[in-house]
């Protein structure tokens, strides 16, 4: 299976290895690491060495951490600053395609593209169906990128709680729960 990325290509190419004995002790507090799925998506999952061990028996590859002997970027490193923008910049252009596309259905109600397998498609064959159904209703479809964001970087909201997790009432009704049961 191919991701359409030289770098995770080269990764998937690569066989896992094999599973270590995972130590023994307290498995709390160690970071989410990165890890290659199979079907060449990156996941961020849980980095202690039970939950590495199961990830690697599963065929996941582990991004390493280490740099490189020539002084390269460690394959973490590789992927998160190189390869995770152009990603990126793949999928908002895929999905702008796709909501221009829809757009036009919109307005043309005679216009048959399916409305399910988008996920299968290329970004060439995406961009050969914004032809085609530009083709077929004779007009020009605009593909409208989304503005850039200006919200915080993930990397520095990392272990800030950025949701409400509970209401007040919920935690006095836990509270009051709690004094019950031990009465």
């Amino acid at each position: 299976m191919t991701s359409g990325n030289a770098f995770l290509d080269k990764m998937l190419e690569q066989a896992p290895p094999s599973a270590s004995q995972p130590r023994r002790g307290q498995n709390y507090n160690f970071p989410h690491r990165l890890y290659l799925k199979p079907d060449g998506e990156v996941v961020a999952l849980q980095g202690d060495p039970v939950n590495r061990a199961y990830y690697q028996d599963k065929g996941y590859h582990l991004l390493s951490d280490a740099p490189g002997r020539s002084g390269d970027l460690s394959e973490s490193e590789q992927y998160q600053r190189a390869e995770y923008p152009k990603i990126l910049e793949r999928q908002i252009e895929k999905a702008s395609i796709i909501n221009a596309i829809r757009r036009a259905m919109q307005h043309d109600r005679n216009m048959s593209v399916p409305e399910d397998g988008w996920e299968e498609l290329t970004l060439e064959e995406m961009r050969d169906v914004l032809e085609q159904v530009r083709d077929e209703t004779k007009k020009n479809i605009r593909v409208i990128r989304p503005r850039a964001s200006k919200t915080t970087p993930d990397h520095m909201l990392a272990g800030v709680e950025t949701t409400e997790s509970s209401s007040i009432e919920a935690a006095a009704a836990r509270r009051r729960r709690s004094t019950e049961a031990k009465e």
